[in-house]
């Protein structure tokens, strides 16, 4: 089972996060999560790090090494730090990927392919999230994304009312797992 922390961070506090210490000692061994990283190494900063796929599809991402114990895996960020970036398909990581039926548990990293489509799909743009109702803000529409209606938002669709998950979507949103 999969846990999942939603971190919310502002944006230019990324860039202090990520360190190349991981790089040069992440490449003589193979790790599936950020998690095996960790218990490999307690020492092990926040960084990129290269990440290998049970198919053997290397990809790197961002590890939080530090937080409720370290070991998280960056799987997503707002439109790649950039919030007038355009939504495509693509950017819905849902069954338009696919859907796993004969193979629900995933190999470990990526468990739920309804959510997340695949480790290689995921990663090839940029981990980028779009949030439903809370994607819809008037100034930048049409580009809209999502399956789903946000938590606390009335006025849907009309550019009216509160929006919680516009409030969130302006700080960042950035999902790890472990």
């Amino acid at each position: 089972m999969l846990v999942y922390n939603l971190l919310l961070l502002s944006l230019t506090s990324i860039g202090g996060l990520c360190q190349s210490w991981g790089t040069t000692w992440n490449n003589y061994y193979t790790f599936s999560s950020c998690w095996d990283i960790k218990k490999s190494n307690e020492r092990s900063p926040d960084g990129i790090y290269t990440l290998t796929s049970s198919d053997g599809i290397s990809y790197q991402t961002f590890c939080d090494m530090t937080t409720n114990g370290g070991g998280w895996t960056l799987v997503a960020s707002v439109h790649e730090n950039n919030m007038a970036g355009k939504c495509t398909m693509g950017d819905r990581w849902s069954s338009q990927q696919g859907n796993r039926a004969d193979y629900p548990e995933g190999d470990g990293n990526w468990a739920n392919y309804n959510t997340f489509g695949s480790v290689d799909g995921a990663t090839s743009d940029d981990y980028k999230l779009c949030i439903g109702g809370g994607g819809f803000f008037p100034e930048e529409s049409p580009r809209q994304c999502g399956d789903f209606t946000s938590y606390d938002w009335d006025g849907y669709g009309t550019g009216t009312g509160n929006s919680a998950s516009k409030a969130i979507t302006k700080a960042s949103v950035l999902l790890f797992y472990r």
